[in-house]
Parts: structure tokens; sequence; C-alpha cells
């Protein structure tokens, strides 16, 4: 099992939510588990791909559920130049034409305004950043042992 994906919970509901999000993965993949990383962040580990355990969740989200965002890439670095370098580098096969970078520090000091400037850049020549209307969201959580990057498209 792998993780494949982060979600957080609303205040004061973290409680049943590792209960409630079982319940819409288990329904695929009897071996899942959930993990409370820190408070009100989840990460799931099951056999599934990030995208079909994404679909799950989000078809019918657990009232306690915030945000979800599918796992594409796990480093497991909190280091600003090393998460800018490695998502450089894995996003220049991913993403082709408008982007926006979105950073999120959980439990532990970074400087996301670097990490969003750094990405940016790296990728400058490969795509466009477009705040207003991106194709992908690349959307960075920095965790206290490692870093998740989602890659998501922007729902109009």
């Amino acid at each position: 099992m792998k993780p494949v994906l982060l979600v957080t919970a609303r205040k004061n509901k973290e409680n049943r939510c590792t209960i409630e999000i079982l319940n819409r993965i288990l329904i695929k993949d009897i071996n899942a588990k959930v993990d409370e990383i820190i408070k009100n962040v989840f990460i799931v580990y099951s056999d599934l791909n990030p995208m079909e355990a994404f679909g799950l969740l989000y078809s019918a989200s657990p009232s306690c559920v915030s945000k979800i965002y599918p796992i594409n890439f796990l480093l497991y670095s909190t280091k600003e130049d090393e998460i800018i370098k490695n998502v450089v580098d894995y996003s220049r096969q991913i993403v082709s034409s408008t982007f926006y970078v979105d950073c999120f520090k959980r439990g532990v000091e970074v400087s996301c305004r670097e990490i969003e400037i750094g990405i940016g850049l790296g990728l400058k020549g490969y795509a466009k950043v477009d705040f207003k209307h991106p194709d992908i969201i690349i959307t960075v959580n920095v965790l206290p042992n490692f870093t998740t990057v989602s890659y998501l498209k922007k729902v109009k």
C-alpha cells in the first residue's frame, strides 16, 4: 500500500473522519488504512491509484472532509530547494500549457512563497503561470516528514 490521498478535516470533526473516509475507500479496497499525521490532516494508504481514490471521496464527500488532494508525487524532504528542484523536474512531464502553484505548510516551518515562486520560475519556458484560468493546479503540502504534490485540473 502506498499513500494515495491527503485529506484535511473540518475543525472539531477529526474524531469521526477516519471512519467516514474508510467507509468510502473500503468499497474498492478492503485493505485501505487512514493515519492522522497531524491534527485534522489525514493520509489515506491504499492500492488504488490516487485519482480513483480521489473520485470515491469527491463523489460523496464525507461531512468531516474539508479538502481532498490526490498524492501524485511524494518527496521525503521538507527543504525548500529540494522540493522546488524535484517538483519542477516531475512537473515538466505533466504541465504543458497554464498552471499555478498552491503551497500549504502543515506542522512544519517552510517558506511557501519561496516554493511557489521557485516552481513557477523553474517551469518558465515549459508552461505559463495563470492565476485566473489555469489548466493545472499544482498543490504542494509540506508535512513534518515528507511533502506531497497533487496535480488537479481547474474545475470551472
